[in-house]
Parts: C-alpha cells; structure tokens; sequence
C-alpha cells in the first residue's frame, strides 16, 4: 500500500489559503466543498453539517479569519492531520488584526468514492489566555 503522508500534507497544506481567503464569503465559500465531507462535524456536535459550518463562516462579514500552520503532524493510519496553528482575526475594512491566538487543531479525514481527502471532523483547541478568549467573544459575537 502507498504511502499518504506526502498527499495529507499537501492537501492540509493548500486547505489552510483555501479556507481564509475563499472559504468565508458566498460568492467564493463553494470552493470548500474540495475539503469537507458534507457530514463535517466540529468538536463533537457544535457544527454537524457543511452547510451549517458554511453559515457559521458568512456570519462574520466584518471579520476575516486567517489560519496559518505552524506545524503539521500526520497519522496517515487513522487518517488524522494535527495542527498548530496561529489563528488571526483581521477586520475586513483596515486590515487590522483585532486578535492572534495560537490553536492546536485535530483533523479527521476521510477518502471519498473519488479517492479524494476531505476533513471530516475537526476538534480545536484554543490557547488558554483568559483575556484572549475574552477578545474572541467580543469580535465573534459569540453568545455563551
């Protein structure tokens, strides 16, 4: 059997400019379709569809997120990607990064009927920065 590493990080790789440059407005957000399953599930129930992540991703049009990948390490036997990643909040209109927080992120993959990777959960750990998360919540309007 043929090794996938080389073909995991390639595609985590491209996925990362893929999701912050088209992946958060509607006229170009279908590109992400090249990635996700449809059945995407975010730690464990928050998000369980494409659909509905995709929703998620509109909901801040004022905000840009930008995932930049530090570091990737590959479990090409249980089809799994972990990230460290620097995550930055950039308002849309000055350029300006309202937030930087650092994440580990654990992808599962799957191989779909046309032999292609796609992300099909995705668990993210944020950095533990109480004043950080208190900035994430302001700029994402995230309702607790």
């Amino acid at each position: 059997m043929a090794s996938m590493y080389d073909d995991i990080v390639r595609f985590m790789k491209a996925y990362f400019p893929a999701y912050s440059e088209k992946g958060q407005t509607a006229e170009t957000q279908h590109v992400m379709d090249n990635y996700y399953v449809p059945d995407l599930v975010f730690d464990k129930g928050i998000v369980t569809s494409r659909e509905q992540w995709y929703k998620a991703c509109l909901s801040h049009p004022a905000i840009q997120d930008k995932i930049t990948p530090l570091h990737i390490i590959v479990d090409e036997k249980q089809l799994e990607a972990a990230v460290l990643a620097k995550t930055q909040a950039i308002e849309r209109t000055s350029g300006k990064v309202l937030v930087e927080v650092k994440m580990n992120v654990l992808y599962s993959l799957k191989i779909d009927k046309n032999k292609d990777i796609k992300i099909s959960s995705v668990k993210v750990f944020l950095e533990s920065n109480p004043q950080k998360a208190a900035k994430l919540i302001e700029v994402y309007n995230i309702k607790m």
